[in-house]
């Protein structure tokens, strides 16, 4: 109170020193004019993409995850790549958004009722609505489902809406893709040149001058050699915006200071649970350990092997001494040993009331009401077992009775809810029984039993042995100082080697790249090294779980090519095999012996090779590989010819046409156009997309969010 007594006596200087700072902040950003970060993900074509719709969509997208996974928490790796896919989607839909209005491409209400109930439905439709016991599709399921759609509860209707506009905008891509494909036309004339091309057969004698019968110290390559090299194949080198950075990690482990003081406290825990009362051993567990608790049976060989035999042949109570396994420290008491069956089938009526766990919102009956109607169910079928079918399917609440009729077949110990197994377990093959659950009544018919085994229910505690705060901060503290000594790239190679830690490299790491490869959870390196604010030579301190990680940004990789004396390094073998090349070829056209194979190899020390069955679409030249300049002069050459030598990527060659087994003349050609119309859908299908994203104007900012 004294403190807000203060605060209203300074109110207004209070005020006024607000209105100042407001005000400095203001006319700075107004002095800075554009300099603020942008609060938009990204821009495509002019249309934003703002934070707030991205993250609304994100959050959508994650709830969906965590339902189809039956996930509480969604890992950072699967939630960043929900963001990736939110991205691209909306992405997609502003550039295909663009298309379609430039074109007047729609989906009418006439094609969306096609597709779902026409005689050719949407592929979604075929997926969904197929008879569970054919397998095949069913039409009548759609038009129960529509029928009924308005009584269904509200997320239901949703989700339906939300199928049928994924439906819409499926097919009306399709419709785009066909505009382009179906365009396509391939002539007779090119389906018989095509033909003719890939079904002759040329047998060809040849000599290969393979580049590694030239040792590299026998040539000199030259500074011009590599300029003309890469200036030759500068489109190979291109490169988006990039980072590279170094890095040190300093891991976090246990001293043996830390492993002796847990043991000690483990210890206490194991006295604690050895003595504690039984029927509070499980939730002490739950408590102490960093495993939670499960309550199941198990069979003999479900336990970890430390443990089963003494869980198995001890007496209810017994506690095994701790043990260490996998850096963790374990214990386990025995709770309960019961005969029981594996599998179990069962029969029931389920009655229902408002309230009660998934119960369906036309159930409005009270408890007291659906406790009276499950008593007189229960009284029926006790007298005439055979009622409880025809009763279940009249009054049962269970969502499945429709389809089993109320019985359910061979299902597992512990399948069902704790008060459903155990009073099929406690009761006797025949016996019909009324139980209550957290979904309602059951009038229960216990049907068979099988496979009884012992079975023991096990109270674990695992408790894994941590670094403590004393060893994080004496890890912080040498982090810190090799940082701080690290004030240049020269610097932090030297500092590495001091201090005896091994420097890692992180090179032409992307944007929006997810982690550095070999390092996890190393987003957050990537998005420091991509601030604009960040330099080369800075350094940054990064705490990553178990592991203090210090980084340098070592070099800006600006869009557009790689340097010659960045990609010298990978071109060195190339440019020396091209300068033995023109050694090599000078040669052989120097020889008298050019048209003579066998007496151009006996003077080169090479051999003469055949190969009887080349095809122009062949894959390979022989055991040379791929060689598509080789194979383009073969079929360049006339029966008996002998070409000139042939600059090839894994060697120099001569080669001599001995014949060309020509194709058959076919007299249709249609199947062949079909087999090239089909291979340019595809590729339509494939990559017509990516070439409208390449030409789209992308503004991307999400390095700057995650």
């Amino acid at each position: 109170m004294a403190a807000i007594g203060q605060i209203r006596k300074h109110y207004g200087l209070l005020i006024a020193i607000i209105a100042i700072a407001l005000g400095a902040f203001i006319l700075g950003d107004f002095a800075k004019g554009t300099s603020r970060a942008p609060n938009n993900i990204g821009v495509v074509d002019g249309e934003e993409i703002s934070y707030q719709s991205f993250s609304i969509q994100v959050e959508k997208s994650l709830e969906a995850q965590k339902n189809n996974t039956g996930k509480n928490q969604i890992e950072a790796q699967e939630a960043f790549n929900v963001r990736m896919s939110v991205w691209n989607q909306m992405v997609r839909q502003i550039i295909m958004q663009k298309e379609f209005d430039e074109l007047g491409l729609s989906v009418s209400s006439d094609d969306l009722f096609d597709q779902v109930q026409g005689q050719h439905p949407h592929r979604y439709i075929l997926q969904y609505f197929s008879d569970p016991a054919t397998g095949q599709y069913n039409p009548q399921m759609v038009l129960n489902y529509l029928q009924n759609l308005d009584n269904m509860p509200r997320a239901n209707q949703v989700q339906w809406y939300e199928f049928e506009k994924a439906i819409k905008d499926d097919y009306q891509m399709v419709k785009y893709n066909n505009l382009i494909s179906k365009a396509y036309h391939f002539p007779k004339a090119f389906a018989e040149r095509l033909d003719k091309m890939t079904a002759s057969q040329a047998n060809v004698d040849f000599v290969a001058y393979p580049y590694s019968a030239v040792q590299d110290a026998d040539v000199t390559v030259e500074d011009a050699d590599f300029k003309a090299y890469y200036n030759d194949h500068k489109d190979d080198f291109k490169q988006d915006e990039s980072r590279n950075v170094q890095y040190v990690v300093f891991s976090v482990k246990p001293s043996p200071e830390d492993r002796k003081d847990q043991k000690a406290r483990f210890d206490e825990y194991y006295k604690e649970f050895e003595n504690i009362k039984l029927e509070d051993a499980a939730l002490f567990a739950n408590s102490s350990s960093d495993v939670k608790y499960v309550d199941k049976w198990y069979v003999q060989g479900e336990l970890p092997v430390q443990i089963d035999l003494a869980m198995f042949d001890g007496e209810v109570g017994t506690t095994v001494e701790p043990y260490m396994l996998d850096n963790s420290y374990h214990t386990a008491r025995l709770l309960a040993s019961q005969m029981r069956p594996k599998e179990m089938k069962a029969s029931h009526i389920l009655i229902s009331y408002a309230g009660a766990m998934r119960a369906d919102q036309n159930v409005t009956r009270l408890k007291v009401d659906a406790k009276a109607l499950a008593d007189s169910l229960y009284q029926v079928v006790r007298k005439n077992k055979n009622k409880l079918e025809e009763l279940a399917i009249q009054f049962s609440n269970d969502g499945g009775v429709v389809e089993n009729k109320g019985h359910y077949d061979w299902f597992p110990d512990g399948q069902m809810v704790p008060e459903f197994t155990e009073a099929i377990v406690d009761g006797k093959i025949g016996d019909v029984v009324l139980i209550e659950t957290a979904f309602g009544y059951h009038v229960l018919l216990i049907d068979d039993k099988r496979d009884i085994v012992k079975k023991v229910k096990v109270a674990m505690i695992e408790r894994s042995i941590e670094p403590s705060n004393q060893t994080f901060q004496e890890v912080y503290v040498t982090a810190n100082e090799f940082a701080s000594k690290s004030t240049s790239l020269e610097a932090f190679e030297s500092t590495a080697e001091a201090m005896s830690v091994s420097p890692r490299i992180g090179d032409h790491l992307t944007a929006m790249q997810s982690t550095i490869p070999g390092l996890e959870d190393s987003r957050q390196i990537i998005m420091w090294a991509f601030k604009k604010d960040t330099k080369v030579n800075d350094v940054n301190l990064f705490d990553n779980g178990n592991v203090y990680i210090v980084a340098i940004l070592s070099q800006v990789n600006e869009e557009g090519y790689r340097s010659l004396e960045e990609v010298k390094p990978t071109i060195t073998g190339a440019v020396t095999n091209l300068k033995k090349a023109k050694t090599m070829i000078a040669k052989m056209e120097a020889s008298a012996n050019k048209a003579d194979l066998n007496a151009l190899a006996q003077e080169l020390s090479l051999k003469v090779e055949n190969l009887p069955n080349l095809t122009f679409d062949s894959r390979g030249f022989g055991s040379y590989g791929p060689e598509p300049d080789v194979l383009g002069s073969v079929f360049a050459l006339n029966e008996g010819g002998v070409s000139a030598p042939i600059l090839g990527k894994k060697a120099v060659y001569v080669v001599k046409l001995n014949a060309l087994k020509a194709a058959q003349v076919n007299s249709d050609y249609a199947a062949l156009a079909k087999q090239m119309q089909d291979r340019f859908s595809a590729q339509v299908n494939f990559s017509l997309y990516r070439t409208l994203e390449d030409n789209a104007d992308i503004e991307d900012n999400r390095y700057r969010f995650f």
